[in-house]
């Protein structure tokens, strides 16, 4: 098992070598790890045969007669986000902490080993939130003023096309590295209610008296911010797909992603300088969060030689999970001042429907033009929504281009770019509507479970996440 750790530690590091200094941000879905899939709105289970085929629909790859290796890589700006309180809208200044936008690389390698036969790898990540939320002021600070969380997968998969008509595929999705940093501010109206029971209600500009910390350790160092990566080898999931083809211009897809079990534990610290002077209290935390499946089914259809349409439906199973689903138990080694044994939140997530479609246009062979539109259903209601979650119902467009050689030589190049904007629709909250977003602007103390609290008053989220790619691949 170690020696397996170390071969495929190296993997990692060797593929993410191969890139800048990179980190990933926006939602804590992905947003797409396959361009062509991307720029047609995500609608692709049918169509799915480039490198992204390990995520979207591993029976894809059964259909590549050569060697494929392929690089994507994306840029997001989460600073067109917006948090809006009684002090006016908190626009968000950076994407995460080393700068203003992100950079989320992914890379695979597919290689045919007999007729219909592909074997492949493939390292990316399905799952990333990332936050740099305004920390001189609004009432968001109190609920996560930082907040970061990465899970990166190495994914080996196998494809075989049944018959003329099937094909099915099938990828492993092993964790090899995860990292999560959480950061909650401490107003003077949490100290005020804890040593004199007397409590106040925040305003945007209280004071800040401390905070609360969680962070796992960092065990692998890639130069990839967020930096210090822990890793294991021993957590993961499956992904299953079909592509059926029913006549040469009909084809329907299928693909189901398994919910990923994880735990993570590391580091708690608990700051309050009036209490405790210059040392914080730490102690070790566990918690179960997982992380969503999903199922998704649709079809591509040809009215035309030159055009495609594609169209999916895609159901996120968030309610299985325990973090979302069920609540989020934060449990420490030793108790926070000597009473607080765990933090506790509810989030009671539901099951969401995303519905899918794209249009593809050969302008001659080799090149073509591509758009796609996604309709996002929420998964919190408002009664636990909160900032750290960032919820809302999204519009996403996107539009790219293809220049593909393959078409023309059946092997070369292959490139992609796209545009994608996914627009969270205004959503307020009214005050004390939601028993989360208050977070620790008061102490919320029972039975040993420090909890979250209402909002003391109205919020409102919105803004968009834009994201452009470029992703290329090369036939050998």
């Amino acid at each position: 098992m170690e020696r397996f750790r170390e071969l495929a530690l190296g993997a990692v590091v060797a593929t993410a070598s191969l890139a800048t200094p990179l980190t990933y941000a926006g939602s804590i879905q992905s947003l797409g790890v396959s361009e062509e899939c991307v720029a047609m709105g995500g609608a692709c289970v049918a169509t799915s045969d480039d490198m992204g085929a390990y995520y979207s629909n591993p029976s894809g790859a059964a259909q590549f007669e050569n060697a494929l290796f392929g690089l994507n890589l994306r840029v997001i700006d989460t600073t067109y986000l917006k948090l809006i309180d009684s002090d006016g809208s908190h626009e968000v200044p950076r994407t995460n902490k080393k700068g203003k936008v992100a950079l989320a690389p992914s890379a695979a390698l597919y290689l045919p080993i007999a007729e219909g036969t592909t074997v492949g790898i493939a390292l990316g990540a399905p799952f990333a939130l990332s936050g740099d939320w305004p920390n001189k002021d609004g009432v968001h600070r109190y609920n996560m003023a930082d907040q970061s969380l990465f899970l990166l997968d190495l994914s080996p998969l196998v494809a075989y096309q049944v018959s003329d008509r099937l094909a099915v595929g099938m990828a492993l999705n092993i964790t090899a590295l995860k990292q999560l940093r959480l950061e909650t501010l401490i107003p003077d109206t949490f100290l005020t209610g804890l040593a004199l029971g007397q409590l106040a209600n925040p305003t945007p500009n209280s004071p800040i008296v401390g905070s609360v910390t969680l962070e796992t350790e960092g065990d692998v160092h890639l130069g990839i911010p967020p930096d210090g990566f822990s890793s294991s080898f021993e957590e993961g999931t499956f992904t299953v797909g079909l592509q059926y083809k029913v006549t040469e211009r009909l084809k329907f897809g299928a693909t189901y992603r398994h919910i990923t079990k994880t735990t993570w534990d590391g580091e708690a610290t608990f700051a309050l300088p009036l209490l405790q002077g210059s040392n914080p209290q730490k102690t070790r935390f566990e918690a179960d969060v997982d992380l969503p499946g999903h199922a998704q089914i649709g079809m591509a259809l040809m009215p035309s030689r030159v055009v495609t349409w594609t169209l999916d439906a895609q159901r996120t199973f968030w309610s299985r999970t325990r973090g979302f689903g069920s609540p989020a138990e934060v449990e420490f080694g030793q108790p926070l001042l000597g009473m607080v044994d765990r933090l506790v939140i509810d989030y009671s997530a539901r099951d969401a429907m995303t519905y899918r479609t794209g249009l593809k246009y050969q302008v001659h062979q080799g090149f073509s033009l591509m758009f796609g539109y996604a309709y996002d259903e929420r998964m919190i209601d408002d009664e636990h929504i909160d900032v750290l979650t960032y919820d809302s119902i999204r519009h996403i467009v996107s539009f790219g281009a293809k220049f593909d050689l393959r078409e023309i030589t059946g092997e070369g190049w292959s490139m992609v770019a796209s545009f994608q904007d996914a627009h969270y629709a205004t959503r307020r909250i009214d005050k004390g509507e939601s028993e989360n977003l208050g977070g620790v602007s008061q102490p919320n103390l029972s039975d040993g479970n420090l909890r979250f609290v209402p909002n003391t008053e109205a919020f409102t989220f919105a803004g968009d996440i834009p994201s452009l790619s470029l992703s290329m691949s090369y036939s050998f």
